[in-house]
């Protein structure tokens, strides 16, 4: 059996931590300048940095029976956590109606949708020599900025990520330990701390909806020639900051790392507690005592509590269609 390599699910534990804590300090960002600059900086590169690892493991696309499978895996939880998002937020905003729309992904949901459609683009671009593939995908990415579909069928940031899938997918493990020299981690650590400068003091105005990839340029309020290169640069800016950061993951395994094989059940549940929360006097609070360092502890909490054995094994037949085994320890 081979070995699970640990480095992966160390990132995407990281990763997953950044995700939810950018997602507690969401309401805070007009308010406190560092939070908006510290939200920023992580929304830099957390999804592209995500998006690029799961384009590392799809490598397999070619296998038969791997469009059924993400099908199974992508987008019948989709459908049925779009469901229940929209019976969740019925009676949590109180609304007059049910509404359900399968064709607007609710939140966080986006990333399912796209995650297939990246893996279904594989069919074309995976068999291109990456000369052409990763130009043409450039290109995808910048002409969805042209777009008006935005959060519809989430084809907005479909175009707009599937650069960082695609290089994931033409990247192999030798071109990712190079990034473990101590010069290029001495380099990353200044880009890491030099964009977050950046961003606090030469762009603290810069608008979080340009990260998001679901925005048209039109949208933003530039052309479409101001558009391409906004959104080239970004492109560059997050490209080095997802080097930068995987360059200080650890390779071996801490008790951690389970979570980091968990991040699916962490990433589609966290949105239900989130919020609740934000209904709730807890942003209030929060925003009373100055306890947004306390909003990492809480992202930590919610990662221990949503990859815990039990929530997995209670919730593994919604999100992989498998019934628990209840003698036996759930993975």
């Amino acid at each position: 059996m081979k070995e699970r390599d640990y480095y992966f699910d160390n990132a995407k534990c990281a990763l997953m931590l950044l995700v939810v804590f950018g997602h507690f300090l969401r309401p805070y960002i007009d308010s406190v300048l560092w939070v908006h600059s510290l939200y920023t900086w992580i929304f830099f590169f957390h999804m592209p940095a995500f998006i690029f690892i799961s384009g590392y493991f799809s490598k397999k696309f070619h296998e038969n029976g791997y469009l059924q499978k993400i099908t199974k895996k992508l987008l019948f939880p989709y459908i049925l956590f779009q469901l229940l998002y929209s019976v969740y937020y019925f009676f949590l905003y109180d609304k007059r109606s049910l509404e359900l729309d399968l064709l607007t992904p609710h939140w966080s949901l986006w990333f399912l949708l796209s995650l297939f459609s990246w893996n279904v683009l594989l069919l074309w671009f995976g068999r291109l020599p990456k000369q052409i593939a990763l130009p043409l995908a450039l290109l995808l990415g910048l002409a969805g900025g042209m777009m008006e579909a935005e959060k519809w069928l989430s084809l907005s940031r479909t175009l707009t990520f599937f650069p960082f899938f695609l290089l994931g997918f033409f990247t192999n493990k030798s071109a990712i330990e190079r990034l473990f020299t101590t010069s290029v981690r001495i380099a990353s650590l200044i880009v890491l701390a030099g964009m977050f400068v950046l961003i606090h003091f030469g762009f603290p105005d810069l608008p979080q909806d340009w990260l998001y990839g679901s925005k048209s340029y039109d949208t933003l309020g530039v052309s479409e020639p101001a558009g391409v290169a906004g959104r080239l640069a970004i492109y560059a800016a997050s490209l080095l900051m997802t080097f930068s950061f995987l360059s200080f993951i650890p390779g071996r395994r801490f008790s951690f790392s389970v979570l980091g094989a968990r991040t699916f059940y962490i990433y589609i549940l966290h949105g239900f507690i989130l919020k609740y929360l934000h209904e709730t006097p807890f942003p209030d609070f929060i925003m009373d005592v100055h306890g947004y360092p306390l909003l990492l502890a809480l992202s930590v909490a919610v990662m221990l509590i949503l990859g815990s054995k039990p929530v997995v094994r209670l919730v593994r037949p919604l999100l992989e269609w498998r019934w628990p085994r209840w003698r036996q320890t759930a993975s």
